[in-house]
């Protein structure tokens, strides 16, 4: 895997910038030129440099006007270089089993395991509107490494998963234990919000990476 520490030099300024652009989707020179305000040609030399350090690949795609265009992603390398909390999930879990001794269903682990974890990310109960709360939410997932944000889409509240801090845990798990794990995760949200309900889709758009969470006040 590629070390961060080792690789400083090369990530730094404008190049942290660029992997953490394409950390949210895939893109061309000319939209990484416009979003960071600097030339053209001084993405590329940055882009250069990051393709040969192994961080990012390209890939031709065709253009409605025009030759082909250079798109450029991420590397599973480059996806090491942002937080990830596997070492802190595995921690959890034994000390949830150790303290569920006797408890045979994975269930109940999970639960303590989630409980836990939300300890951690976020130790006080938000309180006031929805909008409050989320924000509060969002802004204690973002811290810990999930690169979260929020925005209202259709007047609904979504909150936008750009790094899953749980993937590498999960890479070699059961997929019915992970999907159990995902699924209370973000019901204990649910639970921490009060009055909600939480609906996570992948993102399907060509190019973008992450999952949105839609969150729906429950009218009583």
């Amino acid at each position: 895997m590629t070390s961060e520490s080792k690789l400083a030099p090369v990530i730094s300024g404008t190049r942290r910038t660029l992997l953490e652009f394409l950390l949210v989707s895939d893109a061309n020179a000319v939209t990484l030129a416009r979003q960071l305000g600097i030339h053209i040609s001084a993405v590329r030399s940055h882009l250069d440099v990051l393709e040969v350090a192994g961080l990012i690949s390209s890939r031709h795609e065709h253009a409605k006007r025009g030759r082909p265009k250079r798109t450029y992603f991420l590397t599973d390398s480059a996806r090491t270089l942002f937080p990830q909390q596997s070492a802190r999930v595995f921690s959890l879990l034994l000390q949830a089993a150790a303290r569920s001794l006797g408890v045979k269903t994975s269930t109940s682990l999970i639960r303590q395991l989630v409980t836990s974890l939300w300890e951690q990310i976020l130790p006080e109960k938000p309180s006031g509107k929805l909008e409050d709360r989320l924000r509060r939410v969002v802004h204690a997932l973002d811290s810990f490494g999930f690169y979260a944000s929020l925005e209202q889409l259709e007047g609904q509240f979504v909150i936008i998963i750009r790094n899953d801090v749980f993937g590498e845990a999960f890479s070699e798990a059961p997929q019915d234990f992970a999907d159990q794990f995902y699924q209370e995760f973000w019901n204990h949200l649910a639970r921490i919000l009060e009055r909600v309900h939480i609906h996570r889709r992948e993102v399907t758009e060509p190019g973008e990476h992450g999952y949105r969470l839609y969150v729906v006040e429950r009218r009583e």
